[in-house]
């Protein structure tokens, strides 16, 4: 398709699904995560998105930590392992620079413009620096206004060709409860995923008003999930201080260990059922353009590299990579 673009949302810390039946009994729903919020009605951007697109079960599954994630997404390879002598958050495989989606799709499409909106953190790595536009502020800038200055540009420039909006501010909600009284955004992990779906709602609500969406793939993906419920949440609580009755509310961050056990409240020990859900990734396919065979498609077990050889093979770019495009 000759005007097909792509327009790509990146939700920091954000679980895509979870562990069996795990409930969160302060809010009687599972812990916050796409997927298992969406089923039960509370995310409807993020549920009309699955109904019309494709949901992958993704997981982080690098022998790197966590931090690594944007480099998987941005790249589509585990390949990042840091080399002696050099900054392990550069943009660097074996010692030479890696392409990334962004840059391959002005490759590809010179005349096409390509831009990126998020944390400055992230752009000055390289992995989500584009060509015609990068604009990066300071950690945990505000979702709203960063929304607003990638809206602004896409206006300003009609022929875009694939545009990166990363929000940053539901990394805050680490070491944090699930839910707590009258809490804003970024205090909690249930309102902020609520919040996130209105910022999703917002960004769907912009293509379509500007006529783009019908020509546009969206997708949304995420670095890592958090830890929770699990041996290695009750540990950084207890170290913390959390009081044990408090413990079913309490959500840590996403530091190793990586791979962890459900936590057993009632037995107050771990049970045998692996967690990991640092490692589950959210990855959406979608918008507009999205193929019609591949709408309402829930793909069960998909890795967080598989992302952006999705969006090279929905743009017909070449990208080196080690995942597998959906298509």
């Amino acid at each position: 398709m000759k005007d097909q673009r792509a327009f790509i949302l990146i939700l920091d810390m954000l679980a895509g699904h979870w562990a069996g039946k795990t409930t969160v009994p302060a809010t009687g729903l599972p812990p916050p995560n796409v997927w298992g919020y969406a089923q039960a009605g509370k995310l409807p951007a993020f549920q009309d998105c699955i109904e019309n697109g494709t949901f992958v079960k993704a997981w982080n599954k690098g022998n790197c930590n966590t931090p690594y994630g944007q480099k998987y997404l941005a790249s589509g390879t585990y390949e990042t392992r840091s080399v002696p002598g050099v900054d392990p958050y550069c943009l660097m495989v074996q010692g030479a620079e890696k392409e990334t989606i962004l840059s391959a799709c002005k490759r590809k499409y010179p005349a096409g413009k390509v831009a990126a909106f998020g944390s400055d953190a992230w752009m000055q790595t390289g992995w989500w620096k584009a060509t015609d536009c990068t604009m990066g502020w300071g950690s945990y800038y505000s979702d709203f206004l960063t929304s607003q200055q990638c809206f602004k540009w896409m206006l300003e420039n009609p022929e875009w060709k694939m545009v990166l909006l990363y929000l940053p501010q539901y990394d805050l909600t680490g070491n944090c409860p699930v839910m707590g009284k009258d809490t804003a955004y970024t205090k909690d992990k249930h309102h902020s995923l609520l919040q996130l779906d209105r910022f999703l709602w917002m960004v769907k609500t912009f293509l379509q008003e500007k006529n783009w969406w019908n020509e546009t793939g969206l997708f949304i993906g995420s670095d890592h999930g958090c830890h929770y419920g699990c041996d290695a949440a009750v540990k950084a609580g207890r170290k913390k201080g959390v009081p044990e009755k408090e413990l079913s509310n309490y959500c840590s961050n996403h530091e190793p260990p990586y791979d962890c056990l459900v936590w057993d409240f009632e037995k107050n020990k771990p049970s045998k059922q692996r967690s990991d859900c640092c490692r589950r990734t959210t990855f959406i396919a979608g918008g507009g353009a999205w193929p019609a065979r591949m709408r309402g498609k829930i793909v069960e077990q998909g890795e967080i590299i598989d992302f952006s050889p999705t969006i090279a093979d929905f743009m017909k770019i070449k990208l080196p990579a080690d995942g597998r495009s959906l298509l």
